[in-house]
């Protein structure tokens, strides 16, 4: 009886790190910035827990992402951009809900934040 529970249980446990959301594809989204749309696009790939692309749209094009990570349904990075002229680095978390991010950009220094979905382009 112990001997199936162990196994039950490893399969399961072993289900759960398989099914990490597969992210891979094109998203868009937009947010309000000083009430204007700023529309973007993502250029994901995901593997396993690790996640990597492109987000265009901001003042810097093709930004890359940086220690992209997926943990369940959530998934964190940061990425490179620029605003007036200096280098800003963006931190961005978000919840992964089907083909739906309910996402969180922000500044490192809490300066400024915005949320707003992303969707995942139909294929």
């Amino acid at each position: 009886m112990k001997r199936t529970f162990l196994t039950i249980g490893m399969l399961m446990w072993m289900a759960a790190l398989l099914s990490a959301a597969d992210l891979t594809g094109k998203w868009s989204g937009q947010f309000d910035f000083n009430g204007n749309a700023v529309p973007l696009t993502f250029d994901l790939k995901s593997s396993g827990d690790t996640l990597t692309g492109k987000v265009n749209g901001l003042p810097t094009d093709n930004c890359e992402i940086k220690d992209g990570k997926i943990d369940g349904s959530t998934v964190t990075f940061w990425l490179m951009t620029e605003y007036q002229g200096n280098a800003i680095k963006l931190v961005w978390t978000g919840k992964i809900s089907g083909d739906q991010i309910d996402v969180t950009m922000g500044t490192e220094d809490g300066g400024f934040s915005v949320s707003f979905p992303i969707k995942k382009a139909a294929a």
